[in-house]
């Protein structure tokens, strides 16, 4: 899983062993030794002068916004072109001009542009005025650089801070295992499992401490409506069910005559919300789970092959050029274990809310505390171990940080902590970033694969 330790990457090729060599002249090179076939030009040599350094940074700076534009658009793109084939609202060429010519893809491009830019110049400036190539101008470099995340919305830029922060931390933790200063066995799906615990409470009990747009994904991939979700909320917190709301659920989600038998006896202090609110146009839970397994894995299925494509044709052409078919198996494979994942996972944790339900009307349970709710987001996210091993961390990292948005949220709602600053994202996007290049520089084996190749393709040489 993990890339042998390296002092630096600065071919694009992925290297086994790097020598490093020294010049007369004072340019440093690196030699890359191969077990395959060598590159054709395997040996790097950084800009040892101000002008070369200016003009390095300058190129690598474009370079790294055309590829980030058009990655970003080609994403948007192709997850757009789903609106046409799903509700036929939008025409080709406006998906087309909003995915590659919207604010997005020229938000992130400026980003990824600006942050290259500077983090080459900075870099290499401090190389050549100090005359060392140590850690430090790595850790300057990246966290000045930081500031290009201004170019992004507000939304956006905690989202990425959130990000690089989590993968700094892992990072640090994985030079610290090196160092056998701490190790914690299957770290990545311990981490997952808590996290999604804390994202599922926040969804069914705190909906607003997490993103909306988050929410709106859950709601729409779980097919539990948000009315739904309210009057479960109000019922937990104590408060009466008032029957004509749940009868207006059963009118706009297309009730069976036995949900509405159900729903129009229902005392003001239920227990729990019963079944027929929660799927009321299915009598039968064991028809309602294969349903939302059969619903989440087609919903997400186009979403996991753009994300499994689009990079795919980004960072590896001149593979899937010259060789397609394992590249396209590959990448169909992935699309479709991942897709299991998450069908797995929305539907193990819909079976449970069932089986909670079946046990209060079957044997009088009178249990309906909102940690409930905790625990089967635990025992549902177990479905990571579908996942392959080397995604689990990548889930884990995308995880850990809606969960710690939502327990910051709600610790602040209760006075336990204080407020960050408004300028708090660029604050840790700038630090983590340090702490990224740092190690992408000198030791890129303690980044995930996923984030090392991210790195050596979006900024290159160094």
């Amino acid at each position: 899983m993990f890339l042998p330790k390296t002092c630096l990457y600065e071919n694009k090729q992925e290297s086994d062993d790097v020598t490093d060599v020294n010049n007369p002249n004072g340019y440093n090179l690196h030699r890359h030794v191969k077990d395959h076939p060598q590159p054709k030009n395997p040996i790097t040599i950084k800009p040892n002068s101000p002008g070369s350094i200016a003009l390095h940074a300058i190129i690598g700076g474009l370079r790294t916004y055309i590829l980030a534009h058009g990655i970003r658009g080609g994403v948007n793109f192709l997850l757009n072109l789903l609106t046409i084939f799903r509700k036929r609202k939008e025409t080709f060429r406006k998906v087309f001009i909003h995915g590659f010519f919207g604010t997005d893809a020229i938000r992130f491009g400026v980003a990824f542009g600006g942050f290259s830019f500077l983090w080459k110049l900075i870099n290499n400036s401090l190389r050549y005025y100090r005359g060392k190539d140590d850690r430090w101008n790595g850790l300057i470099a990246g966290s000045v650089a930081g500031i290009s995340l201004m170019a992004e919305k507000k939304e956006r830029r905690n989202t990425i801070a959130q990000q690089m922060i989590v993968r700094a931390i892992q990072a640090l933790y994985k030079c610290g295992r090196s160092r056998d200063y701490v190790h914690i066995p299957h770290i990545d799906s311990i981490m997952f499992i808590l996290a999604t615990g804390q994202v599922m409470y926040a969804y069914t009990i705190q909906p607003t401490t997490i993103p909306p747009d988050f929410l709106d994904f859950m709601i729409k991939t779980a097919r539990v409506s948000r009315e739904t979700l309210e009057l479960n909320r109000i019922l937990v917190n104590g408060n009466p069910l008032k029957i004509e709301d749940a009868l207006k659920i059963l009118d706009k989600y297309k009730g069976t005559k036995h949900a509405y038998e159900v729903v129009s006896k229902l005392p003001p202090f239920p227990t729990v919300i019963p079944c027929e609110i929660i799927h009321p146009q299915f009598d039968s839970c064991l028809v309602t789970d294969m349903e939302r397994f059969y619903q989440a894995f087609k919903r997400i299925l186009p979403v996991y092959a753009t994300l499994n494509f689009v990079p795919m044709i980004a960072f590896k052409f001149n593979q899937f050029f010259k060789n397609p078919i394992p590249l396209l198996r590959k990448s169909i494979l992935n699309t479709i274990r991942s897709s299991t994942f998450l069908a797995t996972f929305v539907s193990s944790y819909l079976t449970q809310i069932c089986v909670h339900r079946n046990l209060v009307k079957s044997f009088g349970l009178k249990l309906n505390t909102k940690y409930i709710y905790w625990v089967t987001g635990l025992i549902s996210s177990l479905a990571i171990l579908i996942e392959h091993k080397s995604r689990r961390s990548d889930l884990a990292l995308y995880v850990v940080p809606k969960a710690a948005e939502s327990l910051y949220k709600i610790m602040y709602q209760n006075n336990w902590i204080f407020e960050l600053h408004n300028k708090a994202d660029l604050w840790f996007f700038s630090a983590a970033m340090g702490v990224i290049m740092v190690c992408f520089q000198h030791e890129p084996e303690v980044l995930t694969p996923m984030t090392n190749t991210i790195l050596r393709k979006f900024f290159g040489h160094i």
